[in-house]
């Protein structure tokens, strides 16, 4: 192409947001600007959070529009008309998340963002879902191409079922069927969403389903782990969910047993849910732990190069996913070892890329031997194919996705399994 197409980008979460849904985009975004794309991204306003108000470690480039929800729901404070008004929302909004006042907002923003701008295409990224309703909707009117970015399922996974009951399920499924029939390419974040996503929206053209994970950047070494003393594990981020240290901590006093000239300790950062303080003490197990609060990415990228081992854990409820702090893992270096069920899909990528090993979450022996592989053996003189995963990697592969709903021709568009797995 002589000349690359408008890139609008509907995301509510942006850099310097240091909640997670901001990190995809905002590196991406850098990579579309150094491929010469003219990027609009249409965000959220900046807001507190638990984890601050802004992370500076992420990279902050395009034109950001930032637009604030008109509707701030659930409602603060408290008082009976609050927690009705929240009642009610909550019970009425459940098919499309609670920031759905958001997408309307979004639309008008952006379509005057658009006023002037050479025709391009409009990339929406969920959750939450208003930003795939908000980029629907300025897409049909401003008639360009819309490409659909997921990273976590919308209706297309059991799991929402739980939090919305079956007939919100349903229209869900519904809405979410129409923005997929106005959208001429979805992007999926790991292979086993898109599956997902297939077996629910058949009749969505497959060719035009592709699987780009999050990624990393490459980093210089800051730090390196002791050759004696305390072997260090570390966790990066909250547990939560039906995730668990315990049996984990479990195979860590049993190795600690069989190597006592080696004490073995995790560190975790971010707070334990206090049902999980309470269990660890139960166990006796709280002399193998250490719980630090969470610390912006440039403090502990340092902690992440300085471990033996880092520890990542999926819920058996979200098997779709990869955690993004794996792919922080791999920026560091060092080796990963994941409590994931068998049908993770955080075991094909460590498989695939060769960057730590899986073990089942309650399985003891395993997770024991694992950390004897890990910490004990010697260094495994193959290095793990990552390169891959970095971002500017990434943003090729989405490159040849852009350009392929900008120019639509028969030769642009992958048409078999093998040329889509590349993706």
């Amino acid at each position: 192409m002589n000349q690359r197409p408008t890139l609008l980008i509907v995301s509510y979460y942006f850099a310097p947001s240091p909640l997670v849904g901001a990190k995809r985009f905002s590196f991406l975004t850098r990579e579309f600007t150094r491929q010469g794309f003219d990027v609009h991204i249409v965000a959220n306003e900046l807001r507190d959070s638990v984890h601050g108000r802004e992370d500076h470690s992420l990279p902050l480039h395009g034109k950001v529009h930032r637009v604030a929800n008109p509707l701030e729901l659930p409602l603060k404070g408290g008082g009976p008309w609050r927690r009705l008004v929240n009642a009610f929302f909550r019970r009425v909004l459940a098919p499309v998340g609670s920031d759905y006042f958001w997408a309307g907002a979004a639309t008008r923003k952006a379509l005057k963002v658009a006023r002037g701008l050479p025709p391009g295409v409009v990339i929406a990224t969920s959750p939450p879902h208003a930003a795939l309703i908000a980029g629907e909707r300025i897409a049909r009117t401003l008639g360009w191409p819309l490409i659909l970015d997921y990273r976590d399922p919308w209706s297309a996974y059991d799991w929402p079922a739980w939090h919305r009951g079956g007939l919100s399920q349903r229209l869900s499924a519904r809405i979410e069927a129409r923005l997929i029939r106005h959208s001429v390419a979805r992007v999926l974040n790991t292979p086993s969403m898109r599956q997902w996503f297939e077996r629910k929206f058949a009749t969505a053209a497959v060719t035009r389903n592709y699987v780009i994970p999050n990624g990393f950047d490459t980093r210089p070494v800051q730090a390196e782990p002791a050759e004696d003393g305390v072997l260090r594990v570390v966790h990066a981020g909250e547990i939560y969910g039906s995730r668990s240290l315990v049996p984990f901590l479990r195979a860590m006093a049993r190795f600690s047993e069989r190597h006592p000239a080696r004490p073995i300790r995790l560190t975790t950062y971010g707070a334990l849910p206090p049902a999980e303080s309470r269990a660890i003490a139960e166990a006796g197990l709280g002399a193998f732990i250490e719980e630090r609060p969470r610390v912006p990415f440039t403090a502990l990228f340092p902690e992440l190069q300085r471990a033996h081992v880092l520890l990542a854990l999926v819920s058996e409820h979200m098997t779709y996913s990869t955690p993004y702090k794996v792919y922080d893992y791999m920026a560091a270096g060092r080796p990963i070892l994941a409590l994931a069920p068998r049908q993770a899909a955080l075991r094909d990528l460590l498989s695939e890329s060769g960057a730590g090993e899986c073990s089942e979450p309650q399985d003891i022996d395993g997770i024991e031997q694992a950390l004897e592989r890990l910490l004990l053996a010697p260094a495994n003189s193959a290095a793990p194919r990552v390169d891959r995963y970095r971002w500017v990697n990434l943003a090729q592969q989405y490159r040849a996705v852009i350009e392929s709903v900008a120019t639509p021709s028969p030769s642009a568009e992958p048409t078999s399994e093998a040329d889509r797995a590349a993706y």
